[in-house]
Parts: structure tokens; C-alpha cells; sequence
């Protein structure tokens, strides 16, 4: 049976580690667009604590303050606090395992020309990018919050880095 074309390399594989002329293009800058919602994951998660563990002061989002505490989420609802502490906590830890993912893909596979990298690097940018960028807008111009530039530079990186790499790994039959 043929191997599947999905996973096979656009061209030769060159081994894990070995640097050679016939790496694909661009496989560095999605390699370092993976270390952006790395350290926005992080910092979510950090927020998130500190925000517990600080009940009374104001909400800290990294960059600024928000006009009320954990604390203040009590009069709210019984379970909007513990709501908050959830999302913050769930959703760092999820943006850090993307990252990660970014990373590793574009490293090991991207690198390699392996088209199904590519193809899992586009859905990160669209689904993971365009919706973090979209919804940080969104909170920047509800809250008056400094504009945080982490998911801007992601969706910058990943996009000159699949259009940079994408001759490479879908190369056209006819050159």
C-alpha cells in the first residue's frame, strides 16, 4: 500500500537536528510564532492566581487594573468567582498546550516539508489567532485596557510564515 500523500514529505526529509540548505523556509518564523501564546498562556495563568490570591485588590490583566476585585465577583452570583477562576485557569493551560503545539509542529514537521504540518499550522492561525485577536480587540475597547500586541504578533508571524513556507510544501508540479 502507498503512503499516505498527506503525510508524505513535499520533497526529501531531512533528519531531526540536521541543518541543511533544504530546510523549508518560514518553518522559523512559525517556530517563533509559537512562543507568543506561550507567554500570553503563562501570563494568563499567572494573572489568574495572583487575582485569587489577591482577592481585595483590583483585577490585574497583565498589563493594567480592571475597577473591581475577585472579591466584588461574590455579589454577583455564588458561583461567578469560581467561574472566572475556571476560565482563567482552563484557558491558560489551554493556550500554553497550543503553543507547545505550534512549536513542536513547526520544529519537527513544518521543517520538513510534511504537509499535513502546514495544514495543521492554518487551522491554528485561523482558529487560535483570528479569534484571540478578534476577542482581545473586543476587550481592549470594552475595558479601556492597554492594547496587548501578543495576539497581533502571532497572527503576523504565522501568516508571513505559511506564505513563506507554502512553495515548499506544495510545490508546483510544473517547476
Amino acid at each position: 500500500m502507498p503512503p499516505n500523500s498527506a503525510s508524505a514529505p513535499a520533497r526529501e526529509v531531512v533528519p531531526s537536528g540536521a541543518t541543511t540548505a533544504a530546510t523549508v523556509p518560514g518553518w522559523r518564523l512559525n517556530f517563533a510564532a509559537g512562543f507568543v501564546p506561550l507567554i500570553a498562556g503563562l501570563t494568563t495563568l499567572v494573572t489568574s492566581w495572583v487575582n485569587v490570591a489577591r482577592g481585595d485588590a483590583p483585577l490585574w490583566t497583565g498589563l493594567g487594573q480592571l475597577p473591581f476585585s475577585y472579591s466584588d465577583l461574590a455579589g454577583v452570583g455564588p458561583g461567578a468567582a469560581a467561574w472566572l477562576e475556571l476560565n482563567g485557569s482552563v484557558g491558560g493551560v489551554n493556550i500554553v498546550a497550543a503553543a507547545i503545539a505550534v512549536i513542536v509542529v513547526s520544529r519537527f514537521a513544518l521543517r520538513e516539508g510534511r504537509r499535513w504540518a502546514w495544514w495543521f499550522l492554518a487551522f491554528c492561525l485561523v482558529w487560535v489567532g483570528l479569534h484571540d485577536a478578534t476577542l482581545a480587540t473586543r476587550f481592549f475597547a470594552a475595558t479601556g485596557q492597554p492594547v496587548m500586541v501578543l495576539p497581533y504578533t502571532y497572527v503576523a508571524l504565522m501568516t508571513a510564515g505559511l506564505l513563506r513556507s507554502r512553495r515548499a510544501v506544495f510545490p508546483n508540479p510544473a517547476d
